[in-house]
C-alpha cells in the first residue's frame, strides 16, 4: 500500500492507494473518523447497486462508527447540481446529524464533489473522507480539496475549498469500472507527467499495452505517482492563488468541450482532447516544442482516449469558455507546457483563444 501525506499544517491527511479489502478501508476511515458523532455515507447510486464492496464497507463502518445511516445519489455528473445538493443536506438534517457528524463519499468525481461541497456547507461544515472508486477520482478529484457542483452556464462554477480527513483508494472498487471510465481516469495521469513529471510521461509512454490491461500494481504505480504531482502542488497553492493553476492544464478547453457535449463525453476523455488544443496552441505561439502534441496524441491513443479535437471544439462548445472559473476579465490564465515535465501560465485574451480555437485543427 502506498501512503501519500498531503502536508497542510494542522489539516494534514494521507492518501492511501492499495488493494485493501473491505475491512482494511473501513478501519483507514473510521481511524480518521473516530471522533464523530454519526457517519453519512454518501453513495453515487449506480456503484451502490454495482458493486457488491459497497455494502460490506457500510456493514463494516457500522462496527466501529456509531449512527450509520447510508444516502444514494444520482450517478455521475448529474448529482452535481443545486437541487441535488439541497436534498443531500435536507436528508442530513432529517437524519439529526450535528456538528460533531462526518460525511463519508464512495463514488467517483461527482460523488466526492457533491459530499465535499455538502460538508463544507452543512451547519457551516463538518469533517469528510473519501472513498474514491473511479481511476479519475483515485488521481484528482480526491485529492486537494476542491468540492464544486455545476450550472447550466459551465462546470464547477459553484464551490469551496474542503480538505478530506482521509482518502482511501481501494483498488477492489476498479475490478468492475467499464474500460472506458478506466481510460479516461489515464487522461489525468498523463496530464501529471506533462506538467511536472518529465519520468512519469516517458515511463507512461514505454508501457506498450492500454490501462485495462495493466496489472495492479502497475496501476497502482501510475496512481501513486500521478498523486504525488497533485500533493506537490496543492501544499504549495492550496487555494490556486499561484501554481497550483497548472493543474488546470487542457482544462479551459476541456471543460468547454465537456459542457459543450452536455456532458456525453467524460470527464477525462473532455481532458484528454483539451490537453492536445492546449498543446497546438502552444505551438502556434511558440511556446510548445513541436513534437510534443504528436508523442501526446500516440500516448493518449493508446491509452483508448479520444483525440479528435476538430470533431468536439465547436463554436457551441467554446461559449462556455466565457464562463471558466479561470476567466479575469477579457482573458483566461492558460497553461502551456513547452516540454515535459514544465508547466507555465499566461493570460490568453478570450478573442484570441476563440480564434486559435477555430482555425488551429
Amino acid at each position: 500500500m502506498f501512503t501519500i501525506p498531503v502536508p497542510l499544517g494542522d489539516r494534514t491527511y494521507n492518501v492511501l492507494i492499495g488493494d485493501m479489502g473491505v475491512e482494511t478501508t473501513a478501519e483507514c476511515v473510521a481511524k480518521a473518523l473516530a471522533r464523530c458523532t454519526g457517519l453519512a455515507v454518501v453513495v453515487d447510486g449506480h456503484v451502490a447497486r454495482l458493486n457488491p464492496r459497497v455494502a460490506a464497507l457500510s456493514r463494516a463502518l457500522e462496527a466501529r462508527l456509531p449512527r450509520v445511516a447510508c444516502l444514494e445519489l444520482a450517478p455521475g455528473e448529474s448529482c452535481k447540481t443545486f437541487s441535488e445538493l439541497e436534498k443531500t443536506c435536507e436528508w442530513l438534517a432529517a437524519q439529526g446529524f450535528d456538528r460533531g457528524a462526518a460525511i463519508l463519499a464512495i463514488g467517483g468525481g461527482a460523488t466526492s464533489d457533491h459530499a465535499g461541497f455538502a460538508a463544507s456547507i452543512y451547519l457551516r461544515g463538518i469533517p469528510f473522507a473519501l472513498v474514491p472508486t473511479t481511476l479519475l477520482a483515485m488521481v484528482d478529484a480526491s485529492v486537494g480539496g476542491k468540492t464544486a457542483v455545476d450550472l447550466g452556464a459551465g462546470k464547477n462554477l459553484v464551490g469551496a475549498f474542503h480538505q478530506p480527513k482521509v482518502v482511501v483508494a481501494d483498488l477492489g472498487f476498479l475490478e468492475t469500472l467499464p474500460a472506458r471510465e478506466l481510460s479516461a481516469g489515464m487522461a489525468e495521469v498523463v496530464k501529471a507527467g506533462l506538467i511536472a513529471d518529465a519520468a512519469l510521461f516517458a515511463w507512461l509512454e514505454r508501457q506498450s499495452a492500454p490501462a485495462q490491461a495493466w496489472p495492479q500494481a502497475l496501476l497502482a504505480e501510475a496512481i501513486a505517482e500521478a498523486v504525488k504531482v497533485k500533493v506537490a502542488v496543492v501544499s504549495e497553492d492550496e487555494r490556486e492563488t499561484g501554481r497550483r493553476a497548472i493543474l488546470n492544464f487542457g482544462h479551459t478547453l476541456g471543460h468547454a468541450i465537456e459542457s459543450g457535449s452536455h456532458y456525453g463525453l467524460l470527464h477525462g476523455e473532455a481532458v484528454s482532447l483539451g490537453m492536445l488544443a492546449a498543446l497546438r496552441l502552444g505551438e502556434l505561439k511558440g511556446k510548445s516544442d513541436a513534437t510534443l502534441r504528436t508523442r501526446t496524441q500516440a500516448l493518449l491513443e493508446r491509452l483508448a482516449l479520444p483525440v479528435d479535437v476538430k470533431t468536439h471544439l465547436t463554436p457551441e462548445a467554446l461559449k462556455h469558455v466565457d464562463v471558466d472559473k479561470k476567466r479575469r476579465s477579457d482573458s483566461v490564465r492558460f497553461v502551456f507546457v513547452p516540454t515535459p515535465g514544465e508547466a507555465v501560465l499566461e493570460d490568453v485574451p478570450l478573442s484570441e483563444l476563440r480564434t486559435h480555437a477555430l482555425s488551429m485543427f
